[in-house]
C-alpha cells in the first residue's frame, strides 16, 4: 500500500531496530494525538508491515506485503545478500517442487489446449506454434532488456528483413541474437536438453557481438558480476561457479514434469549468473527446452508484466522466496497457452497457416 508521509516515519523508527518492539508511546515526538499515531500503527497491522505482540508492535518481516514494501525500496536501503548454495544444493528432482500442485495442474490443462499436444504430430502444426513463438518472444524477451520495439516491427524485422528505425546497432544485435538463439531452439528443439553444452550454445547465439571479451562468449565468466537494482551478489568464484552451474545442468536434466522443469530453469539460471552477461536472456529462452520437447504450448513472456518478473527475481535473490515468481509464471502462461491454442484450433478449422499477435 502507499504510506502516508507519517506512517513512512514511523515504519522507518521500527527499521531502526526491526527485532524490537515498540508501542504508541513511542511515538509522542511525532507531536500528534495517540489516537492518530495508534489508527496509523493499526492500517500498517492491517496491510502486513507491523504485527502486534501485547500492547506493542514489531515489524513483520516475515509477511509478502512487507517483501513487497521492501524490494519495491532502492537497492541501497537493503544490506547486501550473498548466494545461498542451499537453495540449490537442497532440491532433489521429483522429489522437490518449486511450483505448487495446483499451479502444475492449472498449467497441465493450459499447456495442452485441445489440438496442442497432436501438433506436432501434424507437422506444420506445431512449426506454426513455434514460427509465432519465434516472434512473440524476440519481441517480448528484447522488451524487457529495455529495447523498445513493437511487436509488428519485430515480425517485419523477421519475416521480411525490414529493419525498424530508431535501434541503434547494439539493440538491433540484441533483437537479432533473439531469432537466432529461438531459431536454434525451433529447429533443434526435440534433441536439446539442459547439458552443459546446449545451455552454453544458447547463451553464445544470444551475446554474439555484444561482449568486449569474445572469450566469454558462450563460457562461464571469470569476472564478479553486480546489479545496479538489487543487494545480491552472485557466487565470484570461477571454479565455484563452474561447479554450480554443472550441478543445476544435472538436476535440470534430471527433472521429469516439464513445467517445473521450465520454472526451474527460469529460476536458477538467473540466480546462477554463470554467464558474464545474457544471464536472464539465456535463461528465458532455455526455460522453453522441455516445452517444445513435449511439444507442449511455449512461453513467450507476451503476458507476464516486467514489473511482476523483476520483483519475483527479486525476491528470490535476496530473500529466495520463488513463490511470486511462480504466481506470474502460472497467471501469464495460461493466458500466452490459450493464443497458441487459439492458432491451432483457427488452423484446424481452415484458418491461414500465420502467426498470432501479442
Amino acid at each position: 500500500m502507499p504510506l502516508t508521509e507519517r506512517q513512512q516515519k514511523i515504519i522507518d523508527v521500527f527499521l531502526e531496530a526491526p527485532e524490537e518492539t515498540r508501542s504508541v508511546a513511542d511515538f509522542a515526538e511525532f507531536g500528534v494525538e495517540r489516537t492518530t499515531v495508534f489508527r496509523d500503527i493499526k492500517k500498517l497491522v492491517q496491510a502486513g508491515l507491523l504485527q502486534p505482540e501485547g500492547k506493542a508492535y514489531r515489524v513483520n518481516t516475515d509477511s509478502d506485503a512487507y517483501l513487497r514494501w521492501d524490494l519495491s525500496r532502492a537497492p541501497h536501503h537493503r544490506e547486501p545478500v550473498r548466494y545461498n548454495p542451499r537453495l540449490l544444493g537442497d532440491y532433489r528432482p521429483n522429489l522437490t517442487f518449486l511450483l505448487t500442485d495446483d499451479q502444475l495442474l492449472a498449467l497441465e490443462q493450459a499447456g495442452t489446449v485441445k489440438g496442442t499436444a497432436e501438433a506436432r504430430e501434424k507437422g506444420k502444426l506445431y512449426e506454426r506454434i513455434l514460427a509465432s513463438l519465434l516472434i512473440d518472444l524476440t519481441y517480448a524477451s528484447s522488451n524487457l532488456e529495455n529495447v523498445k520495439i513493437s511487436w509488428l516491427d519485430t515480425k517485419t524485422l523477421i519475416e521480411f528483413g525490414e529493419r525498424p528505425a530508431g535501434l541503434t546497432e547494439t539493440e538491433m544485435r540484441i533483437v537479432l541474437n533473439h531469432k537466432d538463439a529461438i531459431s536454434f531452439l525451433k529447429e533443434h528443439g526435440p534433441s536439446l536438453s539442459f547439458a552443459k553444452r546446449d545451455v552454453l550454445d544458447i547463451h553464445s547465439l544470444l551475446t554474439n557481438g555484444l561482449l568486449a571479451d569474445q572469450s566469454a562468449v558462450g563460457a562461464i565468466r571469470s569476472k564478479v558480476v553486480w546489479f545496479d537494482d538489487s543487494k545480491y551478489l552472485p557466487p565470484d568464484n570461477k571454479h565455484q561457479l563452474t561447479e554450480i552451474f554443472d550441478e543445476f545442468c544435472e538436476k535440470a536434466d534430471a527433472i521429469t514434469n516439464p513445467y517445473e522443469q521450465a520454472f526451474f530453469a527460469m529460476v536458477f539460471i538467473s540466480y546462477i549468473q554463470p554467464f558474464q552477461d545474457g544471464n536472464k536472456r539465456t535463461s528465458r529462452i532455455a526455460m522453453n527446452i522441455p516445452l517444445v520437447k513435449h511439444a507442449l504450448a511455449p512461453f513467450s513472456f507476451s503476458d507476464i508484466r516486467g514489473r511482476d518478473y523483476t520483483f519475483g527475481l527479486l525476491a528470490f535473490y535476496e530473500r529466495g522466496k520463488h513463490n511470486f515468481l511462480a504466481n506470474a509464471f502460472t497467471a501469464a502462461y495460461q493466458k500466452s497457452a490459450a493464443r497458441y491454442g487459439n492458432l491451432v484450433t483457427h488452423i484446424n478449422d481452415g484458418g491461414l497457416l500465420g502467426t498470432i499477435s501479442t
